[in-house]
């Protein structure tokens, strides 16, 4: 997220980018090759060899001159580091340019940029310094200036000792829709003297004279990150319907435009299938050489690809570098011809320095590797896989998944299942397996699973861990074969309606046949299903038999939220259940999954929008990332100390996808100051009204109120794809009416019997 004051400037076009982000398909798989100066140490260790020379990651000391300064950028100019710097006083913003000779920096700010200082409302200002072929400079600066009411950006060329403004005409004309100005990603100067500027909307190309365009594209695709070139062209990162690439463009302009692959270290996911994860945990990072070589760094790795090349070599593994570190973010990054990379990382603390060059000398240090398989890629595992590596050299940690973080398309688990059934029983089974959707149980039982209490019972006897979320995974003999490592909750908003009648299906169900005024939008029997079947999925299996009692007891409570909002045989085209925003005009009751506390900004703003309240349902959580260690693996003791670091608060503390089960990282990302970030937009209010709806920082006691929630959930949510097809095809009768409940029962029972019995 950005900044408070940027967010309402642009909450539109961030919407629809990170709509563009989570919906477009990914960066293509291409295979990496490989000469002396690439690999990362997974090969020496798999060969056992030492083969000395490789890449390593070197962390630098920020240089003692820019104390005081904030590093608002950093580039290569010449085969030299820059940086641009700026320092407000007295309200008052100057910037200067350091450039590294050597262990030091010297100053090297022309006379122009020196005369300039910006007058900026608020604490939030982006600048970005470019230089021409010809050594001339622009800067581009972004911010509310004092005569403003919003954010807009500004160009600057430097004439002898003045800057001369030559901003755009169309920077300054604000969206008929939203009010909000151009808002520009990036740009560079070109050897023809022009400028290539990215925005939101457009990719634009400017007279670098005067700053009038003179080619306007509009955009069509979602454009992560700003705009590299290498003099002659320009090089995007882009993404649509199709997938994701980098584009290099001639003179930034799409006719002849080459697509590129993104680079992975996976070389078996080849095609466009996939979610357009380059750059990853830290962000997008892209250099290009005067010669056309390009550099990329990203979760995967550091790569290569040559001028006149097709393929990207691995130059290091992402796993032994800070671009797999889920809390810091990759700002800069500047490529040499002698082979060094710098990146710039923006951490919770401060900014970090790192150099990535080739030494002959070095030889890895990896005598261990622990696979882990997992269905879904994820941070959390990311995280934790790198920062062991940092502190074990000689483990490391491979990460398989089957699929993206984000993946738009069907998930097929058993296919998973089955594959994962294979590899556990046969030569080729993963150390480590997470286990989300997956059945557990049966992994267990035929005994394919390793034991954890003795990794989790001291953990949570400690109070280390939240014993109510991982103690739901001990069984009657004291045995563990899983632990989830985060947890999400489905809370259920209401107005007109209390807590207490809202909390659990049997509450709900008896409010709902009190009152003739509909909470929810009609529902099909599968939005019934989908919605409930998860809070009563096991407590309908006794054994390997049906209970009829429990099931019948549900039924009457789903006849009767049915009968509140009404039962449709399928929904109308174009027509959708309704969700949390609905509740600003015709819903009264919503449920809102949510992965972690900054995900509870939006429902907890609603909550107070709609001056109703919120609970989570059936107290119960969703687990998540519930990883196992297989019990043929010949690292056991290594996985399990993993499995300790996972659970610890050094990788809990960073928010995730979900929220911690580690109670101290808890109470740290409940404290966590959010009052930086929002997100506003345009809702529905009934009658073809329209309000502005403002998602922002909770106080401290809903904060805590949050916690004690998650300290409070006693179980877990269940899941079974086959139950939940039974249901949904035998329930439709029973909720119009046409069929009664004991031969509902009787038709579910028949559907199970052979399922359940085996």
């Amino acid at each position: 997220m950005r900044k408070r004051k940027k967010s309402i400037k642009r909450t539109a076009v961030l919407l629809a980018a990170a709509f563009l982000a989570g919906a477009l398909g990914g960066c293509g798989r291409q295979a990496a090759g490989g000469d002396e100066g690439a690999g990362g140490s997974e090969n020496a260790a798999a060969s056992g060899a030492e083969n000395k020379g490789r890449y390593v990651e070197i962390q630098e000391k920020l240089p003692e001159e820019l104390g005081g300064w904030e590093i608002m950028q950093m580039y290569s100019v010449n085969e030299k580091l820059r940086f641009l710097t700026s320092r407000t006083e007295d309200g008052k913003t100057a910037l200067r340019e350091w450039e590294k000779q050597g262990e030091n920096l010297t100053d090297v700010t022309q006379s122009w940029l020196a005369s300039m200082e910006l007058t900026a409302l608020g604490d939030w200002l982006e600048a970005r310094l470019i230089q021409g072929k010809d050594g001339g400079q622009y800067l581009y600066a972004g911010y509310v200036a004092e005569d403003e009411e919003n954010y807009m950006g500004h160009l600057w060329k430097s004439d002898g000792e003045t800057a001369v403004e030559i901003t755009p005409e169309k920077w300054a004309i604000p969206n008929e829709e939203y009010g909000s100005y151009e808002m520009i990603q990036g740009l560079a100067a070109l050897d023809n003297g022009t400028l290539t500027v990215l925005s939101y909307s457009s990719l634009d190309i400017l007279s670098g004279e005067d700053g009038r365009v003179i080619e306007s594209e509009r955009l069509d695709s979602y454009y992560e990150g700003g705009v590299i070139s290498d003099g002659e062209n320009v090089y995007l990162c882009s993404s649509d319907e199709s997938g994701g690439r980098i584009e290099k463009r001639p003179e930034g302009k799409s006719d002849g435009a080459a697509m590129i692959p993104c680079p992975s270290a996976d070389s078996s996911q080849s095609g466009d299938d996939t979610v357009f994860s380059f750059g990853g945990a830290s962000g997008r990072a892209l250099a290009a050489l005067p010669d056309g070589t390009l550099i990329a760094g990203g979760e995967d790795g550091l790569f290569r690809m040559k001028a006149g090349e097709e393929q990207w070599e691995m130059l290091m593994s992402g796993t032994e570098t800070s671009f797999s570190i889920s809390d810091c973010w990759c700002k800069d990054f500047a490529a040499f011809q002698d082979g060094s990379v710098y990146a710039l990382f923006q951490e919770e603390d401060g900014q970090a320095l790192y150099r990535y060059e080739y030494d002959p000398e070095a030889v890895s240090q990896v005598t261990e590797v622990l696979k882990l398989y997992t269905v879904f890629e994820n941070s959390l595992l990311k995280q934790a896989a790198a920062k062991y590596h940092k502190a074990h050299p000689e483990v490391l940690v491979e990460i398989e998944s089957v699929y993206p973080m984000y993946n738009n398309g069907e998930t097929d688990y058993n296919a998973v299942y089955q594959e994962l059934n294979t590899m556990l029983m046969g030569d080729d089974a993963p150390d480590m397996v997470v286990m989300d959707h997956l059945n557990m149980d049966s992994y267990a039982e035929k005994g394919l699973l390793a034991d954890l209490d003795d990794v989790v019972r001291p953990m949570e006897e400690s109070g280390e861990l939240l014993s109510n979320i991982t103690g739901v995974y001990a069984r009657e003999d004291g045995k563990r074969y899983a632990v989830p490592l985060q947890f999400g909750v489905n809370l259920v908003l209401g107005r007109d309606i209390g807590v207490r009648d809202m909390s659990t299906m049997e509450a709900l169900a008896g409010f709902l046949a009190g009152t003739d005024e509909p909470y929810m939008s009609p529902q099909t029997a599968a939005d019934l299903v989908n919605k409930f079947y998860p809070y009563f999925c096991d407590e309908i299996v006794d054994g390997k038999q049906l209970d009829r009692e429990a099931l019948g007891k549900y039924l009457e409570y789903l006849k009767a939220i049915g009968d509140n909002c009404g039962v449709i045989a399928a929904r109308p085209e174009g027509e959708v259940d309704y969700g949390i925003f609905d509740l600003t005009k015709k819903a009264k009751l919503a449920f809102n999954g949510t992965a972690g506390f900054t995900d509870c900004m939006l429902p907890m703003s609603m909550a107070d929008y709609i001056k109703g309240d919120f609970a989570a349902f059936e107290n119960s959580f969703e687990p998540l990332v519930q990883a196992g260690i297989c019990a043929k693996s010949q690292h056991i003791d290594t996985a399990k100390d993993f499995l300790r670091f996972a659970l610890s608060e050094e990788i809990q503390d960073s928010e995730y996808n979900g929220f911690p089960v580690n109670r101290n990282s808890m109470e740290t990302q409940a404290a966590k100051d959010r009052s930086e970030f929002t997100m506003v937009t345009s809702l529905e209010a009934g009658d073809g009204d329209y309000i502005q709806f403002e998602s922002k920082a909770y106080p401290k006691e809903t904060a805590d109120r949050l916690v004690a929630m998650c300290q409070a959930l006693d179980k877990s949510v269940g899941e079974d794809a086959k139950i939940c097809e039974v249901l949904t095809e035998n329930l439709g009768g029973y909720l119009d009416g046409s069929r009664s409940k004991e031969d509902t029962i009787q038709k579910i029972e028949d559907s199970l019997k052979m399922y359940l019995a085996e």
